[in-house]
C-alpha cells in the first residue's frame, strides 16, 4: 500500500501519537517483544521512526532486521535510530518490496489499521508466504470498542486522509482475520482504556 505524505509528518509522527493517544501507544508496543529473544530474522512493516529499534536489539542484539517502509524520511529517522548497526537492512517500499521467504518473525505495529477488511486478509496471506513454520508474528494497533473510541478512529482517519492519501476509513478486525488464518495466540494484551490491543501469534504454515 503506497500512500504520500509520510514525509512531511516524520519529524514530529511520534510526538503526535503521544499527544493524541498518550503514553500508552508506545506502552503497549514494548512487552511483547520479549518474543523476538530466539528469533534471527525480523520483518518490520511501516516502522516509521525507528523509535523501536534499540528495544529490540536490548532483546536480542544478534537479530537480523529487514525494515520496510514507504517514506524515505521515516527510513532517515530510523536509521538514526539504529545507531550505526549493520544488523538491519532498510527497506523503503511497501509490503511489495519483500523479496525473500525465510523470516522467523514479522512485528506489524500500527500497520494493519492501513487495510479494509479484504485488503487484510489478502495481505497475510501474501504475508505468511514470506515466513517459516512457528514463525511470530507481533501486532499492535487500536480496536474500536466504544462510541468514544469509534469518534477517535473516525477523525484519526481523516487526518491521515487528508495529510497522506489513506483511503482506508473503517478499522479492520484484524485479531479476527490472523485468527481465521490459522495463526495461534501466545499472547493479548490491552491498554487500560482497550483502544490499544497487542498480541503475538504463533504462524502456521501449510
Amino acid at each position: 500500500m503506497k500512500m504520500h505524505g509520510y514525509d512531511w509528518l516524520a519529524p514530529f509522527y511520534d510526538t503526535l501519537a503521544r499527544v493524541v493517544v498518550g503514553k500508552q501507544i508506545q506502552q503497549m508496543q514494548l512487552p511483547m517483544l520479549r518474543h523476538l529473544h530466539d528469533r534471527k530474522k525480523l520483518l518490520v512493516l511501516g516502522g516509521g521512526t525507528g523509535w523501536i529499534l534499540p528495544h529490540i536489539f536490548r532483546v536480542n542484539p544478534n537479530l537480523v532486521i529487514h525494515y520496510v517502509d514507504s517514506s524515505e524520511k521515516m527510513i532517515a529517522r530510523a536509521r538514526s535510530n539504529a545507531h550505526g548497526n549493520k544488523s538491519i537492512q532498510f527497506i523503503q517500499g511497501t509490503e511489495t518490496a519483500i523479496s525473500t521467504n525465510d523470516y522467523d518473525a514479522v512485528l506489524t505495529y500500527f500497520y494493519l489499521d492501513m487495510f479494509a477488511p479484504a485488503q487484510l486478509t489478502t495481505l497475510i496471506t501474501k504475508l505468511k508466504n514470506h515466513l517459516v513454520k512457528e514463525a511470530r508474528w507481533l501486532v499492535c494497533d487500536f480496536e474500536s470498542q466504544t462510541r468514544m473510541h469509534r469518534i477517535k478512529v473516525q477523525v484519526m482517519y481523516l487526518f491521515f486522509r487528508i495529510v497522506t492519501g489513506l483511503r482506508t476509513n473503517t478499522l479492520p478486525a484484524w485479531y479476527c482475520v490472523l485468527t481465521q488464518s490459522g495463526c495461534i495466540v501466545l499472547e493479548d494484551a490491552y491498554s487500560a482504556d482497550r483502544f490499544i490491543r497487542s498480541a503475538v501469534f504463533r504462524v502456521n504454515i501449510t
